[in-house]
């Protein structure tokens, strides 16, 4: 057994755990899409998958369940991809939107299981020994699947493949908060690159073959602060102004001013305690309360949260989201576009404004996203419509 390295591996999965932890607390703070939250669960198991096979190698638990052995490497293989997904969800585009590039994106994963494939029809004995004869010295290795320098290589090239696409594409909102979460997402790829390239180098130089774990563990370890340090704690809502009330049940309120009964030992009882409305009732006045704050022109912050809306309207985010999947048949995003998509027609309708200025006055934070949300709602582009109206 490897003790240093099962050290470092087990510390690596620790904090990836967290790092799993803080992923669903940041989807669910930070009101994600479901796609930018599939990317980012999907990154922060991914390297959890990772220490879990560090440490299986480590403990030497593939002496005893060999059919584990390099099972995993395909899916591996995807970290790259996975965290540049998650930047571009972020900025409204769906790298797997088209047939073809998905399957450029997969095509690594895909030779690498297929190379694989030879290793695994082996006899647990044999890729047992194997890998027990790398130990010694990873020239060793004979079958086509790639290991060690090899194998690191590739999740390198595909890292420093990602972190360029990144680089030349760029960030094209005016959300700056957005902008530097992505520049530090793209600082998190290069560390992974030149942790891999110093390990291969040191390999080949020095022939130290070095635990990738201890490379894993720092990397999880900054990418877990970088989530935390940008988390947002929750903070407690202003207490809820009492709704307006009709004639009638103002009739009703006690001389003391206080909603209830007319009996005042039961001055305390809540609308809903005394049943003076119902449900439905209740979730109405609260989409009201909504609707009014979007169409004073909330819907043009960027940075429009769910929460944040929420807190406008002095309720919880649990509150608002109920109201609004009720009340409007959609979910917050869609309900909220619908208000931005509205904006933004009659701005090309009454209005030379250019379209990408019009994208972000709107509320919108990139012109993929705006187009895409413009076209479900419109059934044609911006540029379209407006050329359809003034015809």
């Amino acid at each position: 057994m490897n003790y240093e390295a099962g050290a470092a591996a087990l510390i690596g999965l620790c904090l990836s755990g967290v790092l799993l932890l803080a992923a669903l607390s940041w989807m669910v703070n930070h009101a994600h899409t479901r796609l930018t939250a599939a990317w980012l669960l999907g990154l922060a198991a991914l390297v959890m998958l990772q220490s879990l096979e560090f440490l299986y190698h480590a403990t030497d638990m593939f002496l005893r369940w060999p059919f584990f052995l390099k099972l995993v490497d395909p899916l591996v293989v995807l970290l790259p991809l996975s965290l540049y997904g998650y930047q571009r969800a972020l900025q409204g585009d769906n790298i797997f939107q088209q047939r073809l590039p998905v399957l450029l994106h997969l095509s690594p994963a895909i030779i690498v299981a297929l190379m694989d494939v030879p290793y695994w029809s082996l006899p647990a004995a044999e890729r047992i020994d194997w890998m027990l004869k790398v130990r010694v010295d990873e020239s060793l290795w004979q079958p086509l699947a790639p290991y060690g320098n090899d194998y690191l290589a590739i999740i390198a090239g595909l890292s420093l493949l990602y972190w360029w696409r990144q680089h030349r594409q760029g960030y094209q909102g005016r959300k700056t908060k957005l902008g530097t979460w992505i520049k530090k997402l793209q600082t998190v790829q290069m560390i992974v690159v030149l942790s891999l390239l110093g390990r291969i180098l040191l390999s080949q130089g020095f022939g130290w073959n070095l635990s990738v774990a201890f490379a894993l563990a720092p990397t999880s370890a900054y990418l877990l602060y970088l989530m935390l340090s940008h988390a947002q704690l929750p903070q407690s809502l202003p207490p809820r102004q009492p709704l307006a009330t009709s004639p009638k049940q103002d009739n009703r309120r006690p001389d003391n001013g206080k909603p209830g009964s007319t009996d005042p030992d039961n001055s305390s009882a809540t609308p809903a305690d005394s049943g003076a409305a119902s449900d439905g009732n209740a979730q109405q006045e609260l989409f009201a309360e909504l609707q009014q704050a979007l169409a004073n022109g909330a819907f043009r912050d960027n940075e429009l949260s769910l929460g944040k809306l929420a807190a406008m309207c002095s309720m919880t985010s649990h509150q608002a989201s109920a109201a609004i999947n009720q009340c409007s048949g959609s979910n917050f995003y869609d309900w909220l576009n619908q208000y931005r998509i509205d904006a933004a027609q009659q701005a090309l309708r009454n209005s030379d404004t250019p379209v990408s200025r019009i994208c972000f006055d709107v509320g919108f934070n990139s012109k993929s996203t705006f187009n895409t949300a413009f076209r479900r709602i419109s059934g044609c582009t911006p540029t379209e419509y407006r050329r359809e109206q003034q015809s």
